[in-house]
């Protein structure tokens, strides 16, 4: 049975939910552990294409992925850590990940219109149970505008915990993804730097969490 789940959802697409759940896998099987991703988005596969896509190209570490379509899938699986890429919507399947899971990251663009459906998404969660502590929005695709950033990261942060790495719409992570490679493993060392900067950011509050939990 597998102890340890993060989670990446969302309410809309077009976010970077895969985008993350990818950097998330890559992170922990760099250090050893044995990942796999649980691609619950049946209708485009994204995070089950990207994996075929990083075997054909050898990549290293190998990183897992199947379609999931219920939570028993899940726990069934022999992983040291599953890392749920979900569908984008606020439906049933969503809620069960979003209860078992140590972490729930929720990523977000910086205009209202991914703001408020992201935040409404999360209050759902929350209101159906989900521990808030468990939720960490992540601002992603920014732009240069340090204020536009900064007026996101108010907005959300008045309620939930908002990661203090923000991750800029750049066509390099674009390119490193098409060909099966993850955020942090680009052509470009000032993105990787950037990406693998979000990724401790992530594992330290999977940390923090788990130690307030389990003493």
């Amino acid at each position: 049975m597998v102890e340890n789940v993060i989670s990446c959802l969302s309410q809309k697409g077009g976010v970077g939910k895969s985008t993350f759940a990818r950097l998330i896998a890559r992170t922990y099987a760099s250090a050893g552990w044995s990942v796999k991703i649980a691609d619950f988005n049946v209708n485009q596969l994204t995070s089950t294409k990207w994996a075929a896509r990083r075997m054909a190209l050898g990549a290293t570490p190998e990183i897992a992925a199947e379609v999931c379509t219920t939570i028993r899938s899940i726990r069934r699986d022999n992983y040291d850590l599953i890392v749920a890429d979900g569908t984008p919507d606020s439906d049933q399947s969503s809620l069960e990940i979003a209860r078992i899971a140590t972490l729930n990251v929720i990523p977000t663009g910086l205009t209202l219109d991914d703001l408020e459906p992201q935040i409404l998404f999360a209050n759902e969660l929350v209101e159906r149970g989900v521990d808030k502590e468990t939720i960490l929005f992540v601002l992603n695709k920014t732009t240069d505008s340090k204020l536009a950033v900064q007026e996101a990261r108010q907005y959300l942060s008045s309620i939930y915990r908002v990661a203090e790495t923000d991750l800029g719409h750049k066509t390099g992570y674009q390119m490193a993804q098409n060909v099966g490679l993850t955020i942090a493993e680009t052509n470009f060392p000032t993105l990787n730097e950037r990406a693998d900067q979000l990724a401790a950011e992530i594992v330290s509050r999977v940390n923090e969490i788990e130690e307030k939990y389990n003493g």
